[in-house]
């Protein structure tokens, strides 16, 4: 097996480095930062090793080296946002632990433990004793938490008593390894599945932080996220239908969500998308034309949603419904621009 050296410095599996798309290059680069260091004055006599897996719209990087300091600061984050969105980490700490830093928190991740990261927010993962890690990348835009509950939980390690921090535990580990070995058929929706799973725990994880008594204007941004995901379906959906269902003004829910890193239209669009990526990876779905599901989770528009969606998953959505998250090779495909068969 050829080895390849990855833009972070690593050298990279090279059957999963040439055959994946230019996506995981830049995943890749997401954890590993554009910047790294030895913790030692002495270079590493070991360069170590980065094997990168995708599986759907996941990414999952494994890394052994010696003892490493990863740093992403502003400089990097506003280079790399030229490039691409940003990624949820999730990592599992294997023999070795960390000392992962953000939002103003600090936190010793032991070996065997499991911790969360953004990798657009400054950011530092120190690896003092050398670095054996598994990390699953999830792309913010497709990931359905809040950034209020993402904030509460990077920093921090997961509660390793709870069933829903074992089973994320247990998912990563082994896809970590086998991703690529899944069946075609099954990759989009499992790659949903785990998100929906990693999305679960830091929901629960956040709960758990929040303080004792939430301020008002907390407890109606989550009256608002619930009512979003309530009705999503419904074509109408918008920040007028909103503000009347919670008997405000249309200015004052603008400025309930300002501060929340998204807009209330954002919001919706972004659960919807997430929804149509669920149904389009799935065979059982109903209608599952992209016209199709493009109405049924509330676009009027398909070739809008044709658009948001490319720019949010990187393929078009006829593309993923079939290849089933962009794991399956596909048959040649209609180029007169037809957004469904």
């Amino acid at each position: 097996m050829t080895s390849v050296t990855d833009p972070a410095g690593f050298p990279k599996d090279g059957n999963t480095g040439h055959r994946r798309s230019r996506a995981v290059s830049i995943a890749a680069m997401s954890v590993t930062v554009a910047s790294y260091e030895p913790v030692s004055d002495e270079p590493a006599s070991d360069p170590g090793r980065m094997t990168t897996r995708q599986l759907g719209h996941l990414f999952f990087v494994t890394i052994h080296a010696g003892p490493r300091r990863f740093t992403r600061g502003p400089r990097e984050i506003a280079r790399g946002t030229r490039q691409a969105e940003g990624f949820v980490a999730v990592a599992v700490m294997g023999a070795t632990g960390a000392v992962v830093r953000q939002d103003g928190r600090t936190a010793e991740v032991p070996a065997g433990a499991m911790s969360f990261w953004y990798t657009e927010t400054p950011h530092v993962v120190d690896h003092p004793d050398g670095v054996d890690v598994r990390v699953c990348l999830l792309p913010r835009r497709a990931f359905g938490v809040r950034d209020e509950q993402l904030e509460r939980v990077t920093a921090t390690v997961a509660d390793a008593g709870g069933p829903v921090a074992a089973l994320v535990k247990q998912s990563l580990l082994a896809l970590a390894e086998t991703a690529e070995d899944c069946p075609a058929l099954v990759a989009g929706r499992l790659a949903c599945n785990f998100a929906d799973l990693v999305a679960t725990l830091v929901t629960e994880q956040a709960a758990r932080d929040a303080p004792a008594a939430e301020d008002p204007r907390r407890t109606r941004i989550r009256e608002v996220h619930a009512y979003v995901d309530r009705h999503l379906r419904d074509p109408e959906l918008g920040p007028q239908t909103i503000a009347a269902a919670h008997r405000i003004s249309v200015r004052s829910l603008h400025k309930l969500f300002e501060g929340e890193g998204t807009t209330v239209s954002r919001l919706i669009q972004r659960r919807r998308l997430q929804a149509s990526a669920e149904d389009l990876s799935r065979k059982d779905s109903g209608d599952n034309t992209v016209s199709g599901v493009a109405q049924r989770w509330g676009f009027t528009d398909p070739a809008h949603f044709s658009r948001l969606f490319r720019a949010s998953y990187g393929i078009s959505p006829s593309r993923w419904r079939d290849t089933r998250g962009g794991t399956e090779p596909s048959e040649p495909r209609d180029t007169r621009g037809r957004v469904s068969r």
